[in-house]
């Protein structure tokens, strides 16, 4: 058995070993390699740090506990079923142990370990900065940084991919990016470089699912990890599009929204509200998204739900980004 197994299975202890990387303007220091991140300039004083040691199965003093998800006191734990645990703490720290039950294979994938790490242990950790995360396939287009979002399955993604192969425009996220209140204005984040999609989308635009991660919880679904192509440095964000799927027979239309509405798609759009709830006071969320929403345009974009019209009911959307 070869030391890196040993180690996912518990049996010896981690390497001290540090490994520096940059994403969401933080510089991270971690004990585990994330081949999916920038690598940043080593610092004795990181932003974030990734410990391996090993973390108790409950978080003491949890006020909130609801199956993987246990959280308080600016802390919260999250575990993942055959592959790790994750205990984030102060916005500073998260702490990672493999050492959990497993049915089958005995040794996560290093891939889903890190999967769950730059998903949603690091958004717990952006809550805890008190920062707004947004669930949203961003772009840099010719008037600016554009993101879209919308509900589970809306298919920000899929549009998100379809602008940056079709127009060469530079993804600034796909998954996750973030907003610092702080800054008088609204700079988005980008964090890791990947893009999640379907399998149709994927075939739509020609690309082959052979050696893609499959995503854990969809089968059809694909991550794709970009190393070019993205953009790595915080860009204003100009627009926030909500995406509605257009009833059959309903042509592409693009509407301005504004006020409660506009507000509302903001909130909508935080990643992971129930952590923005217990690290954050709900007026605080409140606050900052309306401040958000009066900063930059929102919008609702309906389009036919089809692939193959796709280049056509995008023109509406493409008329607004290019005016």
């Amino acid at each position: 058995m070869t030391q890196a197994e040993n180690e996912r299975r518990g049996n010896v202890p981690p390497s001290n070993k540090r490994y520096f990387y940059r994403t969401y303007g933080l510089t991270i220091a971690s004990q585990l390699e994330l081949p999916e991140l920038p690598k940043a300039e080593a610092t004795s004083q990181p932003d974030v740090v990734v410990l391996t040691p090993g973390v108790a199965e409950k978080l003491e003093g949890a006020t909130f506990r609801k199956g993987w998800l246990e959280m308080g006191d600016d802390r919260c734990q999250i575990t993942i079923e055959g592959v790790a645990r994750y205990r984030v703490e102060d916005g500073q720290r998260i702490l990672l142990d493999r050492r959990v039950p497993r049915e089958v294979d005995p040794v996560a994938d290093p891939g889903d370990i890190r999967l769950f790490l730059l998903g949603s242990a690091l958004g717990g950790l952006l809550h805890q900065r008190h920062w707004l995360p947004l669930h949203v396939s961003a772009l840099k287009t010719p008037s600016g940084v554009w993101a879209f979002t919308g509900h589970s399955g809306a298919g920000k993604s899929t549009i998100g991919a379809w602008l940056h192969y079709t127009q060469n425009w530079p993804l600034v996220t796909d998954d996750v990016a973030v907003i610092k209140p702080h800054e008088d204005i609204p700079y988005l984040h980008p964090g890791p470089p990947r893009v999640k999609l379907w399998k149709d989308a994927l075939a739509a635009l020609g690309i082959q699912t052979e050696g893609l991660v499959r995503d854990l919880t969809r089968e059809d679904k694909y991550h794709l990890m970009l190393n070019k192509g993205f953009q790595d440095h915080p860009s204003p964000l100009k627009a926030l599009v909500m995406l509605e799927r257009a009833e059959e027979g309903e042509a592409a239309s693009l509407e301005r929204i504004r006020g409660v509405e506009a507000f509302k798609s903001v909130m909508a759009t935080l990643y992971r509200p129930e952590m923005g709830t217990e690290f954050n006071t709900a007026e605080q969320l409140m606050r900052e998204s309306i401040k958000l929403a009066g900063k930059i345009r929102v919008y609702r974009f309906r389009r036919p739900w089809s692939l193959d019209q796709m280049n056509s009911s995008i023109e509406p959307l493409l008329h607004e980004i290019k005016q």
